[in-house]
């Protein structure tokens, strides 16, 4: 009777940690940043992997929208499958101005770039015609 009683216990146990971790999900798939010490966060996500059969490489495009404003995006572009310092597009739009970096004006950090997962850090001077947007504290954890 006592190991029924034990064995109940450790399943009843098991179900509360479980939903525990389903909560933890709401921390993710998500770009924040400071543009012009503005923190703005996206979290309607869209990713797509790009493949380049011929060059024998793939890259994956993040594309995200604020919830709570329609007129703003960012787009983060690197190659898929590797990490470090490797995002090499990002593109802003907000209040119909388009703004994205030039080659060496992205600093990134990606720690996670594998199937399902793509978490980092990014800063950069993004330029349009009318002006230039600095971002700074940029992060992102996105499952797919």
């Amino acid at each position: 009777m006592k190991n029924k009683l034990l064995l109940i216990l450790c399943f009843a146990l098991i179900g509360i940690y479980s939903c525990s971790t389903d909560d933890d999900k709401s921390e993710v798939n998500f770009i924040r940043a400071k543009f012009n010490g503005v923190e703005q966060k996206f979290n309607i996500i869209s990713v797509d992997i790009v493949d380049y059969v011929i060059e024998g490489y793939s890259d994956i495009e993040v594309t995200a929208t604020m919830t709570s404003d329609a007129t703003k995006t960012i787009v983060l572009k690197s190659e898929y499958g590797t990490t470090g310092d490797i995002i090499w597009g990002m593109y802003y739009t907000t209040d119909g101005t388009y703004y994205q970096n030039d080659e060496n004006l992205t600093n990134s950090n990606v720690t996670v770039n594998s199937p399902g997962r793509y978490t980092g850090t990014f800063s950069g001077t993004l330029n349009s015609s009318t002006g230039i947007v600095l971002v700074t504290e940029g992060s992102f954890d996105i499952i797919y």
